[in-house]
């Protein structure tokens, strides 16, 4: 199981070290390396950076398809029902054409203008409790699998 390790004296000093370390794992380890605890977490962080980076045509160009159920899973396991009914329904309007890789950020800008993603990206921002909360709980109920204290 990959983890990070923290110092209890730097710990004390600065709590919020544990959610660093967190998030660190979470972006920086690949899904494939993850053990069953950790891998909703690290697809539920994945959808969250990448809808509130850049929406959910951003999630499906970076991210694709490939996890798509096991994101929709992790959203049910950390508890986030809208994000889940959100990313449920632009799924279906993403599959209801065929749809080519963009290649560029002009093309990329042009796609994104277009609008087509625009209210699922709203009906995101409005749901609550938003995931980086749930994500926060969810560390706390199983910080050992994220962080070990040294």
């Amino acid at each position: 199981m990959i983890i990070r390790k923290i110092s209890r004296d730097v710990l004390a000093r600065e709590p919020y070290q544990a959610w660093n370390a967190f998030v660190n794992l979470l972006a920086m380890e690949n899904y494939t390396d993850l053990d069953d605890v950790q891998r909703p977490a690290h697809l539920c962080f994945w959808y969250d950076t990448e809808v509130q980076n850049g929406g959910h045509l951003q999630y499906f160009e970076n991210r694709g398809r490939e996890l798509l159920n096991e994101t929709l899973l992790a959203l049910r396991i950390l508890g986030a029902e809208c994000p889940h009914k959100v990313l449920e329904a632009a799924n279906r309007r993403f599959l209801i054409k065929p749809r080519s890789r963009i290649e560029t950020a002009e093309e990329y800008v042009a796609t994104a203008l277009e609008g087509e993603f625009d209210t699922f990206d709203s009906a995101y921002d409005v749901c609550e409790p938003s995931i980086p909360d749930l994500l926060e709980g969810y560390l706390e109920k199983h910080k050992e699998y994220f962080v070990e204290i040294v």
